[in-house]
């Protein structure tokens, strides 16, 4: 966490764009408005450091070229803060933080192994690059547009094994009779130094004035209790 002395009496316009399918992070409601907990962080944060925030929705695979061809000014859809990523933009601070795990049939008595299992997962995701460094050899990946699309292929038996954050799993099980069907499965290969970056706000390379704001807010909304009353809306963890 950095110190701040910036000055925020200057609004600034801020386009955010994120992928509204990744519930209960970002989703659309029966409106077609963009809500989640990054939403909501977001707003928090922009209220904080004085910044007129709006959001837009598209595939979770352009985001960060939409930051680098300066359409938008930042992105938050969940993204973990991985090298990969840190070469090509820039991270605001961590704002949230969970390993995935695995989620398949719940009646399986053998000792879980994703070896010979085709496993689902976002496409372009760090999930997604974590199975193509640790699992291709043995296993079978299989990409989706989104981690609904994966489930819906769960609940139908075309794959084995689902890959994706704790809390978007969590709202998974509690769906329909998922919890009796399916249960999470974790092992130990999973929790690696790659995902304790956890989640941050991403810029263009260089925004640094940008960030400062981003960052400033949300050391504010940590210390003045905001965060964790946005975070006790979604999470039971």
């Amino acid at each position: 966490m950095q110190a701040f002395s910036i000055d925020i009496n200057k609004n600034i316009s801020v386009n955010f764009v994120t992928e509204a399918n990744y519930y209960p992070f970002e989703y659309l409601d029966d409106l077609k408005q963009i809500q989640g907990f990054d939403i909501d962080i977001a707003n928090a944060v922009c209220r904080a450091s004085n910044l007129t925030c709006k959001f837009n929705h598209q595939s979770f695979d352009s985001l960060l070229l939409t930051l680098q061809f300066g359409r938008f000014d930042a992105v938050i859809a969940a993204l973990d803060i991985t090298q990969e990523r840190q070469d090509k933009v820039d991270f605001s601070d961590s704002y949230y933080q969970s390993p995935p795990i695995f989620v398949s049939a719940a009646d399986n008595k053998e000792a879980f192994s994703i070896v010979g299992k085709f496993i689902g997962v976002q496409s372009d995701s760090s999930n997604h690059q974590y199975l193509i460094k640790h699992a291709k050899t043995n296993s079978f990946i299989i990409s989706y547009l989104s981690s609904s699309e994966a489930f819906l292929d769960l609940n139908e038996g075309k794959i084995d094994v689902v890959f994706a954050d704790q809390a978007v799993v969590a709202d998974f099980l509690l769906k329909s009779d998922n919890s009796q069907t399916f249960s999470v499965k974790k092992i130990e290969s999973v929790f690696l130094e790659e995902f304790f970056s956890g989640y941050g706000i991403a810029v263009k390379k260089g925004n640094s004035a940008l960030l400062e704001r981003l960052n400033y807010g949300l050391k504010t909304i940590r210390e003045d209790g905001t965060y964790q009353s946005i975070f006790n809306q979604y999470f039971n963890l």
